[in-house]
């Protein structure tokens, strides 16, 4: 019977300590050589404890959502703030932008089969998409507010 127990008790032990999500904050000065300089740190601060996969994966998400605003938003103001968290499951960032609204994620998906023909850019947001496990925008107070998640 101990033996019995002593199996049971060792499959149903308590999990160990949750550690708490890591949290890292960065403002971007809306520059294209700051996007390059962030992709660095990434890489330096966050490929110890991130799957490399994972990691980019959100680096290219990161900088094509990143140049994006740089190159595009329109009514800008300030830097772009960055928020990355990595907790036991997923990557996940929050990016939040002065401008005038624009919903990265309600763009129509680009005609892939014609990609030869077509002009240089309009299928960041679909690699973006098909990067990331979940991708979100919504508008608060002047803010563009854009979250990705990766699963790790």
């Amino acid at each position: 019977m101990g033996r019995l127990r002593d199996h049971w008790t060792r499959l149903w032990r308590k999990p160990g300590p949750v550690r708490a999500p890591v949290v890292w904050r960065v403002r971007i000065e809306r520059e294209r050589s700051a996007i390059g300089g962030l992709n660095d740190r990434l890489e330096r601060t966050l490929l110890p404890g991130v799957p490399e996969s994972a990691l980019r994966a959100m680096q290219v998400a990161l900088d094509e959502l990143l140049t994006n605003v740089v190159m595009h938003a329109q009514q800008t103001a300030g830097p772009i703030e960055l928020e990355l968290v990595r907790t036991a499951n997923s990557l996940d960032a929050t990016i939040s932008y002065i401008a005038a609204e624009f919903d990265p994620t309600s763009t129509q998906a680009a005609d892939v089969t014609t990609v030869a023909a077509s002009r240089i850019g309009g299928l960041g947001i679909q690699l973006v998409r098909s990067l990331m496990d979940d991708f979100r925008h919504e508008y608060v107070d002047g803010h563009n507010v854009l979250r990705l998640s990766k699963r790790c």
